[in-house]
């Protein structure tokens, strides 16, 4: 645990420790923190094209792809 020392400014004797933030200020830091992840999820799932494999990345040529290798499910 800290130190117990005197205050000569409060006048009174405190433990040495480092201060709490209010409870204002966790709220801010959650909701900073929510907003942060969201955003991050968007810009990472927005920024893969869809012209990829999802396994391999390999980009592929839509436009001139074959038809053959054109699988309908």
């Amino acid at each position: 645990m800290g130190k117990k020392i005197y205050c000569s400014v409060c006048d009174q004797e405190v433990t040495l420790r480092r201060k709490q933030f209010e409870h204002k200020y966790h709220e801010i830091l959650c909701l900073t923190m929510i907003v942060t992840f969201g955003m991050s999820y968007v810009v990472l799932k927005y920024i893969k094209k869809k012209d990829t494999c999802p396994n391999c990345q390999t980009r592929f040529d839509l436009k001139n792809l074959p038809l053959s290798s054109i699988i309908r499910g």
